[in-house]
């Protein structure tokens, strides 16, 4: 009997030690060792429309298990990318207490703007990095220089490449008025069409590099005197241009000019379709870019269907030809003009 009242009176010492050596273990699975520092080697490829692949990043920093790139924005030229990584620590870590001036950024520049923990146990870490601004280590990415009028007298005018450029707009002047501004990807761009219908005067053109909707400095050209020889070498409206129409001798709503490149057809508000289909008299005429009639064969840029332009000389040629057999009786050609796959 004795012998199991001490052992009820042993029990709850015994549970007692027991429950302090379970709540110590317990205590000590919670301590976890804080990163206190961290260095982050980072390498990026700075330009307009950066991606995650233009970004590498490592950390060997004891604690960190691993980095990797979240997410990358910001990316326009002319403004600062803005860069989030994310960090996990080791089991026996934790990022709490982790403050912005411990991260040090080794490689290339980036300033360290956001830090922030998540997880129970503080685990994971977001760090957000912003980058330098997108052309500032490069003056000249957007820098046109060196914009010059052909030597050849045709209305060209050229320009050096920017770096960083998409495209460039590009505008001419007539003494102080503009008189067309157009966009192109090319370093050139010819304004014979702009200056023949404009007439003499004095042209200057203007450029700049474009880059999504960042805008480089205008740089602009010499002016370019334009009397009355050069017109007539443009094919401008000087008077002097035959007027020997290929389809007729011209009517009250315009005429047929022609000058050294062909045909052209100045309509009686003194303008001209370019790129375009355009009847006259009846007939069915196409005008390429410069506005001078299309001969042979066409594949519309509207529904790309294929048309015959008489090649004859004379007074049919350039028109639209329909429902016969053309180019020496090898396509047959349908009422409406279209090659309707028929061949000899």
């Amino acid at each position: 009997m004795a012998k199991k009242k001490l052992l009820k009176k042993a029990f709850p010492v015994f549970l007692t030690v027991a429950m302090a050596l379970g709540m110590n273990v317990v205590s000590m699975a919670k301590q976890k060792e804080s990163v206190s520092s961290l260095d982050i080697d980072l390498h990026y490829e700075l330009s307009h429309g950066m991606t995650k692949g233009d970004v590498e990043v490592e950390c060997d920093e004891d604690g960190v298990s691993s980095v990797s790139l979240s997410s990358i924005s910001n990316t326009d030229y002319g403004k600062k990318p803005k860069v989030t990584l994310k960090l996990r620590a080791d089991r026996d870590y934790t990022f709490k207490g982790l403050k912005r001036e411990n991260v040090k950024i080794s490689g290339d520049e980036a300033i360290v703007t956001k830090l922030s923990t998540s997880g129970s146990s503080s685990n994971t870490m977001n760090l957000t990095l912003t980058l330098p601004k997108i052309g500032s280590t490069d003056d000249s990415a957007l820098e046109v220089s060196d914009v010059s009028w052909s030597e050849e007298d045709n209305g060209n005018v050229e320009w050096e490449q920017a770096n960083d450029a998409d495209q460039y707009e590009v505008k001419i002047l007539r003494g102080s008025s503009t008189k067309e501004t157009i966009k192109t990807n090319n370093t050139q761009y010819n304004f014979r069409d702009v200056i023949r219908a404009n007439g003499k005067g004095t042209y200057r053109v203007r450029v700049r590099a474009l880059i999504g909707s960042y805008k480089g400095n205008w740089t602009e050209s010499d002016d370019l005197d334009v009397d009355e020889d050069l017109l007539n070498q443009l094919g401008g409206k000087t008077g002097s241009s035959s007027t020997t129409s290929p389809s007729s001798n011209g009517s009250a709503k315009g005429a047929w000019l022609r000058d050294n490149n062909g045909w052209w057809y100045c309509n009686a508000d003194h303008s001209y379709p370019t790129n375009n289909w355009q009847q006259i008299d009846g007939y069915w005429f196409f005008f390429n870019k410069s506005g001078y009639m299309k001969t042979g064969w066409l594949q519309s840029p509207f529904s790309k269907k294929w048309y015959w332009l008489s090649t004859d000389s004379g007074s049919t040629q350039g028109r639209m030809l329909t429902s016969q057999w053309v180019d020496n009786g090898k396509y047959y050609v349908d009422s409406n003009g279209v090659w309707n796959g028929q061949s000899k």
